[in-house]
């Protein structure tokens, strides 16, 4: 049985994400089930990339029919600013899910990218922080001619990035016989001795 432990937060506890024969189970640190999703009532599939500390990592939600959502990811976290890497049993997981939703893929969505909600919101961040950066620019620099209005220009920018990094758009689906696929990792075998 595959097997992936991660911890998604400093307030979540440990996450043990694994396979049942019908089902996708995640379990606390003690064993008690916290989420049971049938294979057949799975809905969305949708890989992201989010942030972990200073890197990044792969995360994957799922979400069944009743609209329950079960999340793990390619890192777990350690302590303020440092995470730990659980790519091996991630990418194993996530191969064996997409073998185990087969039989269901034509009434499950996959897909990659952020939540539009996310997003959104990071767009509207960069407005605003455009906006009041090139407010206090024309207060400062043009009507106070001030030139330390000039440094606002930075927030100008940041602001209109910002924007052009979260401008809405909708989730790309990708084929899931990629991951379906894909062969597992294996540890590297030792080497033999000669012989002689």
């Amino acid at each position: 049985m595959v097997q992936h432990q991660d911890r998604r937060s400093a307030t979540s506890g440990l996450r043990k994400t694994g396979l049942g024969p019908d089902a996708l189970i995640q379990r606390d640190e003690d064993g008690a089930v916290l989420v049971s999703m049938s294979f057949a009532g799975i809905r969305t599939v949708r890989l992201n990339v989010e942030m972990a500390g200073p890197s990044s990592q792969v995360v994957c939600h799922v979400t069944d029919e009743d609209g329950r959502e079960m999340v793990f990811g390619s890192m777990s976290w350690v302590r303020p600013g440092a995470w730990e890497l659980q790519a091996d049993t991630f990418r194993s997981l996530l191969i064996a899910l997409h073998r185990a939703l087969t039989p269901w893929r034509d009434s499950i969505r996959f897909v990659e990218g952020p939540k539009a909600g996310f997003m959104l919101a990071m767009f509207a961040l960069g407005g605003v922080t455009g906006a009041v950066c090139l407010a206090g620019f024309a207060w400062l620099f043009l009507w106070q001619e001030n030139a330390a209005g000039l440094f606002l220009l930075a927030g100008v920018f940041a602001g209109g990035w910002l924007m052009r990094l979260f401008w809405p758009r909708a989730p790309k689906p990708y084929d899931p016989d990629r991951y379906a696929l894909a062969t597992p990792l294996t540890a590297p075998e030792a080497p033999q001795p000669e012989a002689g």
